[in-house]
This record gives structure tokens, C-alpha cells and sequence, in this order.
């Protein structure tokens, strides 16, 4: 963790969007409360995360699209409506 920055949560508080826009992405800062260790915050990257193509790896496995179907309706019903 040699690439952490310490700060004190009034400093993360009151100057978030300063100290944030200094990190660079994958930079820490170390945020203490009375001295004592209070969290982190990681600035992400801008690197787009990449979803699977289901329908593409069902069709690779020879499956038919009945099978996404049941898929989604066993896990995903409820939580999609």
C-alpha cells in the first residue's frame, strides 16, 4: 500500500471532490477518524467493463434459446418486473 495518501475525515469530508479528483485510478487515500484508521477510498479506473454475451456462449454450447428462457424466468422473473 505504498500508494496511499492519509487524510483525516474532516479533510475527506469537507474536501471530497478536490481530493478525489487528485487521485489518479487505482490510488488510495487512507482515511483516519481521531488517529485511528476510519477506511478507504479507491479511485476506479475508466475502463468499461465488459459483459458476457450469453446468448453467444448458449449458441456455442448448442443449447437452444428455450434454455435462456427458463433461465430467466427460474432466477430473474420476479426481480426483473
Amino acid at each position: 500500500m505504498s500508494n496511499v495518501k492519509k487524510v483525516t475525515a474532516r479533510q475527506f469530508q469537507h474536501g471530497f471532490g478536490k481530493l478525489a479528483d487528485q487521485l489518479k485510478p487505482g490510488q488510495t487515500l487512507h482515511v483516519t477518524k481521531h488517529g485511528k484508521p476510519h477506511g478507504y477510498y479507491t479511485r476506479v479506473g475508466s475502463r468499461p467493463v465488459k459483459m458476457p454475451d450469453f446468448w453467444a456462449n448458449l449458441q456455442k454450447l448448442r443449447y437452444s434459446p428455450k434454455v435462456g428462457d427458463h433461465l430467466l424466468k427460474k432466477y430473474f422473473d420476479d426481480s426483473l418486473s
